[in-house]
């Protein structure tokens, strides 16, 4: 029954029989309408607590129910047997200047001091250096033969970059967009600002699209690389170029990270992300990786905990059922971490999980036979059939129990999004995969990226090849995070 079929009043009914299949169809279309308004609701009540929406998005309502952080009742600081941590004293052979000071000659009681060797105390202050840019001019001269007339002229040596800007100048470009999210306009007014270099916004643009090619290389070696590891972390999140959708794939491990840009989010893009991967792949309960092998796919438990919490806001039976399986779904995290500090033996730790696992399969049970919510029905009937996927772990200690990996390297990407209009080209989504990539992965391999990417960009400019590689461990001997 729709709202056509209410148009023109009432209808008559004739017979008792026409009378009870209307009180039928009525009752069918109530019970239709409030199972949507309390999927409405439910929608609207969502917050970052309750489903995969960001912090950022809560409502002032939301936030004010936020669970405050529990106090430890330590007052605010270092505490009592907190080892100090001051900045080192840098050595006199690396200090720019030294200004050596001494008391007066003589004591007040008359006599002479006996100067130490050794300073008593010492205070270094340290400042930035007053920079500007460097210019390097290359004359070509011509030459005439006396003899046939030919004018010759000098060519530029291989070393000499063909444009306007060295491979420094292509870093600074480089790292300021990629990891520090300045605009194109941005970083045309830092140059300014700090070194008194002009340049105009097209240039800047079109020095992005010059490293791409420089980029390539180190860029399939982190794809070639995350593909090669025994775990990895899988996530994805939207960005537009000019009107369109366009999505950024993450994959990662605890030293690479690699993404990629693709035009869908369905799973010919997840195949195309994970490649020849064959090891245990950490995701969300995203539908795009399902034709990844059901054995070796880790479902996260922190995504699995906040549509938890939404079924324990519900009412009835199906609260009931959400607020025990709430509890525990936190008893695994505990235990895990436990597991994790080492104040658990592995014996108890997999008897206490095997428990959980029991009892939380039980409840998911019984919310299948819940008959006050459709929706916590279909989400426990869900649980049940991907059940094996949330106990991967188990199988494994290098598998974590969470994306939260994955995420986290996105959040840099996602503030970028926010911050600038993002990409308007092909070009532009070229260029941010490959900075994000190589950025994150130096990031992590603790590497400083202007000198990286100046030692590949002065590679490229000469024309040559991309010798310089990234310096990743074995995989197999790979130590994953443990952040959960």
């Amino acid at each position: 029954m729709n709202r056509q079929d209410l148009q023109g009043g009432p209808p008559d009914c004739q017979t008792l029989e026409e009378s009870q299949q209307l009180v039928r169809q009525l009752w069918t279309a109530l019970d239709e309408a409030l199972a949507r308004v309390e999927e409405l609701e439910e929608r609207v009540e969502q917050s970052s607590k309750t489903s995969s929406k960001s912090p950022s998005t809560d409502t002032p309502k939301s936030r004010a129910e936020r669970s405050p952080k529990r106090r430890s009742g330590k007052s605010q600081g270092a505490q009592p047997g907190h080892p100090k941590h001051e900045r080192a004293l840098v050595e006199e052979s690396k200090l720019t200047s030294c200004e050596r000071y001494y008391p007066d000659g003589r004591c007040v009681c008359g006599e002479d001091l006996e100067m130490e060797s050794e300073p008593s105390f010492r205070h270094q202050v340290f400042e930035l250096p007053q920079v500007s840019y460097e210019v390097h001019e290359h004359q070509l001269f011509s030459g005439r033969c006396p003899c046939c007339d030919r004018r010759v002229t000098a060519q530029l040596p291989e070393w000499v970059p063909s444009g306007q800007m060295g491979p420094r100048l292509l870093s600074w470009i480089a790292v300021l967009n990629g990891q520090f999210h300045l605009t194109i306009r941005q970083m045309q007014r830092f140059f300014e600002v700090q070194w008194g270099l002009h340049f105009s916004t097209g240039a800047i643009s079109e020095a992005q699209g010059k490293v791409i090619p420089f980029l390539g290389p180190l860029y399939r070696q982190v794809g070639q690389y995350v593909r090669r590891c025994p775990v990895a972390h899988a996530d994805e999140t939207r960005h537009a170029r000019g009107g369109e959708q366009r999505w950024i794939w993450t994959l990662g491990v605890g030293v690479a990270v690699y993404f990629m840009t693709h035009f869908s989010r369905g799973k010919a893009a997840a195949k195309a992300l994970l490649g020849s991967f064959c090891g245990v792949l950490v995701t969300d309960h995203y539908v795009g990786y399902n034709d990844f092998a059901r054995e070796l796919r880790q479902l996260c438990w922190a995504h699995w905990l906040r549509h938890l919490e939404a079924m324990a806001r519900r009412k009835g039976q199906a609260g009931v059922i959400g607020r025990r399986l709430v509890v525990l779904a936190r008893a695994v995290f505990h235990t895990y971490r436990r597991i994790r500090d080492g104040t658990l033996d592995e014996e108890r730790y997999r008897r206490r999980m095997l428990r959980l696992r029991g009892a939380m399969r039980r409840q998911l049970e019984q919310g299948q036979r819940c008959t006050d919510s459709a929706r916590t029905v279909n989400q426990c009937r869900h649980a049940l059939k991907d059940e094996e996927m949330y106990w991967t772990f188990l199988r494994d200690g290098r598998i974590p129990l969470t994306n939260n990996y994955a995420e986290r390297q996105q959040r840099g990407y996602v503030i970028w999004r926010k911050i600038s209009f993002f990409s308007q080209s092909f070009r532009g989504e070229q260029f941010r995969p490959m900075i994000l990539t190589v950025l994150k992965t130096a990031e992590q391999l603790r590497l400083n990226p202007v000198e990286l990417l100046t030692e590949v960009f002065e590679q490229g400019l000469r024309g040559g090849p991309i010798k310089t590689r990234l310096p990743l461990p074995d995989p197999e001997t790979l130590q994953l995070p443990h952040e959960e």
